[in-house]
């Protein structure tokens, strides 16, 4: 007898969901170049029919490890998009955050998901939206969404928030990649937590509300 058709879409989603842990956890060990469909399905122990059977080619079996590895961030990327301290303090602990997180030693590194994702983006253009739409693009906007609520607050200048979440975290990702994933803590180490310090200093001086002034205290005219 035949099992309702129910069944088979949650046999064929939690099986769907074993490929992408393996190759998940396969791709982030970056253990040699790009990785082939033929080795992404060794990585899943299946076949590659089987692996286009779940997936696809080589580009939509990409775009589906990129989309777990946004799933797994999701509770993480969510905490970041709000923060109940003053601009200062939430801009450094923002820092602090990603920092740590593009770096812990984790099972998924979140550094070494960026680094494939802007490798994968960078080598074959039709990747790059991917990446964007998995990777980059959701990173931008919960500092987005953090930054407006400080808008919100007065605390912040009201300016392009997009950018602005671009500008701090461009040099903490550059910094963390340029030290972990590309090896530089062994050939030209960085002191990373005063490059964040700094990194997140000069971006609350270039985007701090200017100080309200106390209406019941004007300033003295001192013209003659």
């Amino acid at each position: 007898m035949s099992r309702p058709k129910g069944s088979r879409d949650a046999d064929h989603e939690a099986k769907r969901r074993d490929l992408l842990a393996k190759m998940t956890l396969h791709m982030v060990r970056r253990e040699g170049a790009r990785l082939s469909l033929r080795e992404l399905a060794a990585a899943a122990d299946v076949s590659v029919p089987t692996l286009r059977h779940y997936f696809g080619d080589r580009a939509q079996t990409i775009d589906a490890v990129l989309a777990e590895c946004l799933r797994r961030g999701r509770p993480g990327l969510d905490a970041q998009r709000r923060s109940d301290q003053p601009f200062a303090q939430s801009i450094g602990d923002y820092a602090a955050d990603l920092v740590r997180a593009l770096t812990a030693p984790k099972t998924v590194r979140l550094g070494d998901v960026f680094a494939i994702s802007l490798a994968e983006g960078f080598l074959d253009p039709a990747m790059g939206p991917s990446a964007l739409t998995h990777i980059l693009d959701p990173t931008i906007e919960a500092l987005q969404a953090r930054l407006a609520d400080h808008v919100a607050r007065g605390e912040m200048i009201a300016t392009d928030l997009r950018s602005a979440a671009m500008v701090l975290i461009s040099p903490l990702l550059m910094a963390c990649l340029h030290q972990q994933q590309l090896r530089g803590q062994a050939t030209s180490p960085l002191v990373m937590a005063r490059l964040r310090e700094d990194v997140a200093a000069a971006f609350v001086r270039a985007y701090a509300s200017p100080p309200r002034q106390d209406a019941s205290n004007p300033s003295i005219s001192l013209a003659a």
